[in-house]
């Protein structure tokens, strides 16, 4: 990433779950340069240590936790309540995607996912309401262009993330009195650890198939953290219960 000279998160904290890798890493190091405090969050601790080590600044924490795990959210927010830490955002970038069709699907693939994608993302979004700032928050979740255009194979993260272009409006309408906006991404494929998993199931021709579609290319993660950065800034205070689209221009065919 380049030096950022841009400092909109000045004396301000911001949740980022995910953070060891991808669209996480990104955001946390973007956010970072802009001047915020940034709580990292993960499940491997030894990853976030590292992590947050190298960001730009000082103040930033390192919080291992599973997302979709209550218990563990909840432990997470009395710890960040403990070191008197008070959020004013949060970026949901934990997540899991496969291919898988629906014929060979089995409950618990089902189930795997919407853990993963939606339920990570409503725990996680009870925890930062319970430590926003007086003055409000900024909350943004990671969808996917796969919950706008149809995909072989994906039926059930497009849904899982799908569900949470639908709850990002409710949630955003629920909250508003609070001052607390949320809203969302949905980036097309950009070339991440994750993404390359899957990429390498399919045939070259069908991977090359999939990139001729971006009629820009496939993005880069910090494509997608530039936008997270502006919905989680001040800059965007009258912008909420919307999804902003990143997709090389994926959704215009």
């Amino acid at each position: 990433m380049r030096r950022c000279s841009v400092r909109r998160f000045e004396g301000r904290t911001v949740l980022v779950t995910g953070a060891t890798s991808g669209i996480g890493l990104a955001t946390a190091r973007r956010l970072a340069m802009e001047g915020a405090t940034v709580i990292c969050s993960s499940r491997n601790r030894e990853r976030l240590d590292s992590v947050v080590s190298e960001l730009h600044g000082e103040g930033h924490m390192s919080l291992a936790f599973d997302a979709a795990r209550e218990e563990e959210v909840i432990a997470a927010g009395n710890a960040l309540k403990s070191a008197d830490r008070t959020l004013h955002g949060a970026v949901m970038c934990a997540g899991q995607h496969f291919l898988r069709p629906v014929q060979i699907s089995k409950a618990s693939h089902l189930e795997q996912l919407f853990t993963a994608n939606v339920l990570s993302a409503l725990l996680c979004t009870k925890m930062t309401i319970r430590l926003a700032a007086k003055e409000g928050a900024s909350i943004v979740w990671l969808s996917s262009a796969a919950a706008l255009i149809g995909n072989t194979g994906e039926s059930a993260y497009a849904a899982s993330k799908g569900a949470l272009l639908s709850a990002c409006r409710s949630m955003a309408t629920e909250l508003a009195p609070k001052r607390i906006r949320v809203n969302a991404v949905a980036p097309g494929v950009v070339e991440t650890p994750m993404s390359e998993q899957w990429l390498n199931q399919m045939q070259p021709e069908q991977r090359e198939m999939v990139r001729a579609r971006h009629i820009l290319g496939f993005g880069s993660p910090d494509d997608v953290a530039a936008a997270i950065a502006f919905l989680a800034s001040y800059e965007s205070r009258w912008i909420t219960g919307t999804c902003l689209t990143i997709d090389g221009g994926l959704t215009c065919h």
